[in-house]
């Protein structure tokens, strides 16, 4: 399972930089780039560097999520905040647990690079309105990313929580 999310999370990572790419020269030369929380434009770059942000901004958020996952299984159990963190990493537990919590962060990754995928699909979409356009839509994403960051918790709480009984 962890390498089936991983190479989604790859994908995902590969299509945003190809999005910011393939919209790049469609972008007119002053982006919109900042917003205020009414959505209004305060702020603007130029294409190429509204397309290094872009860029840089995807390619940190992969390093830190493939970084995560990296060093979670090496960890000393110390340094671990998990419930019952003695159980759960017990030896003979400790590979699965390990498994599962890489499965985790790769799916918080993977919501995580689709919200960005979508943003920037809508800072895309208000630059070439024409004029200063207010940035719409970005409410629901961010309600939708809290939905899905609040069910990866439960279902983590719910998974470590308590020891199974024996």
């Amino acid at each position: 399972m962890k390498r089936g999310l991983q190479g989604l999370f790859l994908a995902l990572v590969l299509a945003a930089l190809a999005q910011g790419v393939w919209q790049h020269d469609r972008l007119p030369a002053r982006v919109m780039s900042h917003f205020d929380a009414a959505g209004r434009p305060n702020g603007w770059m130029t294409r190429d560097a509204f397309l290094a942000w872009q860029a840089g901004t995807l390619l940190f958020l992969a390093a830190l999520f493939e970084g995560i996952v990296l060093l979670q299984s090496r960890l000393p159990k110390e340094l671990v905040n998990l419930p019952h963190r003695d159980y759960w990493l017990a030896p003979e537990r400790r590979a699965t647990t390990d498994a599962w919590v890489s499965g985790l962060v790769l799916t918080i990754g993977c919501l995580l690079m689709a919200f960005f995928m979508a943003l920037f699909h809508q800072i895309y979409r208000a630059n070439l309105a024409g004029g200063p356009q207010p940035l719409t839509g970005v409410g629901p994403l961010t309600a939708l990313m809290g939905l899905a960051s609040a069910a990866v918790i439960l279902v983590t709480l719910r998974r470590f929580a308590r020891k199974p009984a024996a």
